[in-house]
């Protein structure tokens, strides 16, 4: 397989393959291949061995204070871990902000808790210009995300997403009993069995398609009922 790097890549397509390489913003490993998440330009680092893919028709997220985020880790000091949120630079969660205490880096490995690879939801605390931003999952519902699926929408959707008062995302989980975290860097977690995963999926999509469209709730139910009720169907056969 040859080198993608700087290549325009679609959802799917092979980047690299090989065991070493990890991933960063907008791949996945498949076995031993490295996968693109998303439509965009594949960057590969050959020094630290990592792929990324920067999404082409998405806005770069700017990190605000209060946002909530998802993000994977990508590096790690001693009490520190280095977050990729899609930002033009990656972010910091310092481990007395995950654990909500501090640790002894001489009695307590850090790889122990998160490792590179894992993935979070945190809320930015810190933004500053000139400075990494910085993270916090100390809270109950923030913290290390295992299993699901990450998807990736333009982040200008995602208050269509959400909608006012998180009513369209709270419909979407009450129906499909999905759990769902929706991040304002344009990073959605979905955990579920996969074929309602691709119900939630396309709903999602289907929000970002029509936005503008009138009565997007009703819309999005109705979507949401006649999927549930042929995969009934499907699962009586």
């Amino acid at each position: 397989m040859s080198s993608k790097h700087r290549s325009i890549v679609i959802p799917g397509e092979p980047i690299v393959r090989g065991t070493q390489w990890r991933t960063e913003f907008g791949a996945y490993k498949d076995g031993d291949v490295v996968r693109a998440y998303v439509m965009g330009i594949a960057h590969i680092d050959f020094r630290k061995r990592t792929v990324k893919v920067i999404p082409l028709r998405y806005h770069q997220y700017i990190p605000k204070v209060g946002d909530i985020v998802i993000g994977k880790v990508v590096d790690y000091g001693p009490v520190t871990w280095y977050v990729d949120i899609g930002a033009d630079q990656v972010a910091r969660l310092d481990a007395v902000d995950f654990l909500g205490r501090p640790i002894d880096p001489m009695r307590e490995n850090i790889r122990s808790f998160l490792d590179v690879g894992d993935v979070v939801c945190a809320k930015v605390i810190l933004a500053e210009r000139g400075a990494l931003p910085q993270l916090s999952a100390a809270a109950s519902d923030l913290g290390k995300l295992v299993g699901g699926k990450l998807i990736f929408v333009d982040i200008t959707k995602i208050p269509a997403i959400i909608g006012k008062q998180g009513k369209l995302i709270n419909m979407i989980k009450q129906l499909t009993h999905a759990d769902i975290r929706v991040g304002a860097n344009g990073v959605i977690w979905i955990k579920a069995d996969p074929e309602i995963m691709k119900i939630v999926e396309s709903a999602i999509r289907l929000i970002e398609r029509e936005a503008h469209v009138p009565d997007l709730y009703n819309r999005v139910r109705s979507y949401i009922n006649r999927e549930l009720q042929k995969l009934r169907s499907r699962r009586r056969i």
